[in-house]
């Protein structure tokens, strides 16, 4: 009798996480392209220290004079202040 009711609280189990799994991949399939608030895609620009393409909404940026430049991290960010603050 145990076993029949370990055995059903292990299928309900798997159940839902499967079910979640497939809601988790169709649900990412429909948000493609949905950056940025509003619906409306955000800029992307180049971080200048690593290359890296990132939205210019919610990245890191630095004011240098009459530029505003955009980062994909602080870490890339402080690399940069120091160099032009060194140069």
């Amino acid at each position: 009798m145990w076993r029949l009711i370990v055995l059903a609280v292990l299928l309900i189990i798997i159940y839902f996480l499967v079910r979640n799994a497939v809601r988790g991949f169709f649900q990412k399939s429909r948000d493609v392209g949905r950056v940025g608030s509003g619906g409306a895609p955000s800029e992307l620009v180049q971080d200048p220290v690593c290359g890296m393409f990132v939205s210019k909404e919610g990245a890191y940026f630095f004011r240098n004079a009459d530029r505003t430049h955009f980062f994909c991290g602080e870490s890339c960010r402080d690399i940069y202040e120091k160099k032009v603050s060194s140069a």
